[in-house]
């Protein structure tokens, strides 16, 4: 018969010592309570005393609180695993507390049986665990590699397990942008435990869901496969999902200091679809190359892939028309055929990056044979490394400019006019790059270029120029205030006012208007 799992509770408050005591039914799941304590030294008397094999510790208690526990634990050589009790607001706490060696973390506002009894029972305690837990985990494992093989279009025999009901369902998949940080962070302490941490934060925020399941499907990506079959109505689970998402999102940034990428399938129904819904979901992750965002939605570009075929073939005659302008040397007008490319791109929605980055390529090295120069190599490999689709633009102007001398362009000359226009009927008011590129049409790269070469000076240069000429004039024939005067001109304070105008004019606007 396996002996039960030793467990010390440690609160300094006695009634969530009770309240944990009395929450899990011990006994049934395989473990007992070996004793309790109210703060940091006796837990590590106790500690010594019982040899429990699992500490369920308060984070902050007075005195020597659970970090410091934690580390003291570590040096005397404690073989068990220990669970943090912590709040909301204890962020910081936690996160060194998982990075310390903490093996789980459980929010004290989910101090119940459900809560509790599933962060003890995903923990390894070694040749001590109980059977029922063996069974689960086999369970879990067998549910796992059924739902990877419903992911990767294998044809199974038999319908499986999955942990989640499939009627109504959608994907999340999330992706760490930077991986071998994570690794570098992780790499005394074993990668182990920071997949634990993820896991448990991923648990911790699904605790409302009844049907889940989340699986570790690369190094860098996570799936979470959420039933909705208990969920009314069609808007009630729209909402659920809007909520839920950037709810993740938050919360692995602030305990884990993790920078993640979301994407969200469709909703679903039946096993049949589970393939589809995981390439939905991926796909929305290489969104991020188009809009600087951390979460997006597949239902939100639906159109757009609905309209895929029409999108594909005018992209594809814009690529030909650009390799052939480039083979046949008709470069004068390259800039004006690479600007719709980027901007057909943008309105478009649906292009893939890689698709993107290897077409740039295929393009510098046109231009590299027709100018039979290959010393540039690493221009290739930049272009292979731009995140965006802003960077990727940017990049290649970049590289025209320097192997392609730009003649005099009536196009640029036109869209700068319409820039300066626009600028001077609306500097009054809080304008951006943003504003004036969507008002032409343009990327902001490429509107902030042309007007640099074109005006000699950066767009909001220019619109502190007009606003110190304006504010010139009412200081000279109005009595108004100081203050009125730079509301009036586009100023949001005094303060900015007042150092725009000394930078220009060499003299404050009091000065100005007192000579």
């Amino acid at each position: 018969m396996n002996r039960k799992i030793k467990v010390l509770v440690v609160d300094d408050e006695v009634l969530v010592r009770i309240g944990i005591i009395h929450a899990v039914r011990w006994e049934e799941n395989g473990f007992e309570i070996a004793g309790e304590a109210s703060d940091g030294e006796s837990c590590l008397q106790m500690a010594e005393k019982c040899r429990p094999d699992l500490i369920v510790l308060d984070i902050n208690m007075p005195g020597m609180n659970g970090i410091q526990v934690l580390h003291r634990l570590k040096e005397t050589g404690y073989p068990g695993k220990v669970i943090m009790l912590t709040c909301y607001d204890e962020f910081e706490y936690v996160r060194e507390a998982l990075r310390g060696g903490a093996a789980d973390y459980v929010l004290k506002s989910n101090l119940n049986e459900s809560g509790l009894l599933a962060a003890i029972l995903r923990l390894d305690y070694g040749e001590g665990k109980q059977t029922g837990r063996e069974e689960a985990c086999s369970q879990k494992m067998m549910a796992e590699k059924y739902l990877r093989q419903k992911i990767d279009g294998f044809s199974v025999g038999g319908e499986g397990e999955l942990t989640f009901n499939t009627s109504c369902f959608c994907v999340i998949a999330g992706r760490i942008r930077d991986m071998d940080k994570v690794g570098s962070r992780y790499e005394q302490k074993g990668i182990d435990l920071f997949y634990r941490s993820l896991n448990s934060i991923l648990e911790q925020a699904l605790q409302h869901y009844r049907e889940y399941d989340v699986i570790q499907y690369t190094r860098d990506t996570v799936g979470i496969f959420i039933s909705f079959s208990d969920t009314g109505s069609a808007q009630e689970i729209h909402l659920r999902i809007r909520r839920l998402v950037p709810h993740i999102h938050s919360i692995v940034q602030n305990y884990l200091d993790l920078d993640m990428l979301f994407g969200v399938s469709s909703f679903l129904y039946g096993e049949k679809e589970i393939k589809k819904a995981w390439e939905q979901a991926c796909r929305m992750l290489d969104r991020s190359f188009f809009e600087k965002r951390e979460v997006f939605y597949f239902d939100d570009l639906l159109a757009y892939y609905q309209n895929t075929d029409a999108v594909c073939k005018e992209m594809t005659a814009l690529e030909v028309r650009l390799k052939e302008s480039i083979v046949d040397g008709r470069t004068e007008g390259i800039r004006e055929e690479i600007q719709a490319y980027f901007e057909t791109l943008r309105r478009g929605k649906i292009a893939e990056p890689g698709h993107v980055a290897v077409f740039c390529q295929d393009m510098v090295k046109l231009i590299q044979a027709q100018g039979r120069n290959w010393e540039d190599v690493r221009i290739l490999q930049e272009i292979g490394e731009q995140e965006t689709l802003e960077e990727m633009e940017s990049l290649i102007y970049t590289y025209l400019d320097r192997v392609i001398p730009e003649s005099g362009d009536q196009n640029a000359n036109w869209l700068v006019r319409r820039a300066c226009d626009y600028i001077r009927e609306n500097f009054r008011q809080d304008i951006t790059l943003n504003n004036i590129a969507g008002y032409l049409e343009l990327s902001e790269s490429y509107t902030s270029r042309i007007f640099n070469k074109q005006m000699g000076m950066n767009i909001p240069a220019y619109i502190n120029q007009l606003r110190i000429e304006e504010a010139r004039e009412l200081l000279k024939s109005t009595n108004k205030k100081i203050y009125e005067i730079a509301l009036e001109v586009g100023y949001s304070s005094t303060t900015a006012f007042h150092v725009a105008f000394k930078k220009q004019e060499g003299i404050t606007p009091i000065e100005f208007r007192n000579q």
